[in-house]
């Protein structure tokens, strides 16, 4: 769904990003973090031209979805509201918008809070709209940039376990960004490590060899776990990145 070949990024003819290839498949996490990582993501939905190489996609901009670190609710319009906002973009009728609006929220636990406005929300509430709008739209690429960092362990888990049932259920394409070890081998399949900037690239590639579906807890349990954390630290440690993963 997502091919990126020889991707190089600069700032003033100074290179953040240099010769990033990478494929990404349908039902993947893929999780580049460092230098240049949200340039990498602007590079994707065409919001940053790229000094060199190509991004090809085989979905329609309309089918990419982005959940950014900090959620980008309205303020003045209420949960129900917030999520129902991108289907009245597209033209669907507010009652008809509302009520999906209402079946999403329902479906990630916050049913009973649909006419609350995000001041009225939690951190972990909050982002569990912000997810509920996105994932309304249906997206065939979901693009996350570090999307649970600000959230406590509690609520990160509860949310991480959301979207692991939404993305196995429907097969989801994401693109993960996060310097947290143990999120990025929970969700992905695959993990690419980016090295020290400026000029990053790609230095390893690991697969997630832990089964699916996956659970969050569960996951941490398996036998895999602990040897692939070692791998990533051992990973950043020999190419002296220390707090940088994918």
């Amino acid at each position: 769904m997502l091919r990126i070949r020889n991707l190089t990024i600069a700032y003033d003819h100074v290179p953040v990003l240099e010769r990033i290839n990478l494929d990404v498949a349908r039902g993947a996490f893929v999780g580049p973090s460092g230098c240049g990582k949200t340039s990498l993501l602007r590079a994707i939905t065409r919001l940053l031209q790229p000094q060199t190489g190509t991004v090809d996609l085989d979905v329609a901009p309309a089918d990419i979805g982005f959940l950014f670190q900090d959620d980008a609710l309205l303020p003045w319009r209420t949960a129900r509201e917030n999520v129902a906002l991108g289907q009245r973009i597209r033209g669907v009728a507010s009652p008809a918008a509302e009520e999906q609006a209402s079946q999403w929220l329902a479906s990630i636990g916050l049913a009973g809070f649909e006419a609350r406005y995000p001041r009225q929300l939690s951190g972990g509430q909050r982002k569990r709209v912000a997810l509920a709008q996105v994932l309304a739209l249906e997206p065939r690429l979901l693009l996350m940039d570090e999307p649970f960092a600000s959230l406590d362990a509690i609520a990160r888990t509860r949310i991480t376990e959301e979207l692991i049932r939404w993305v196995e259920r429907q097969h989801l394409t994401v693109l993960l960004v996060t310097h947290d070890f143990e999120e990025v081998i929970t969700l992905s399949d695959v993990v690419y490590v980016l090295s020290q900037g400026p000029g990053a690239g790609i230095q390893a590639r690991h697969a997630i060899d832990i089964p699916r579906p996956r659970h969050v807890l569960e996951s941490r349990g398996h036998p895999r776990f602990a040897p692939l954390l070692q791998e990533l630290w051992d990973e950043l440690a020999g190419a002296d990145v220390a707090g940088d993963s994918a």
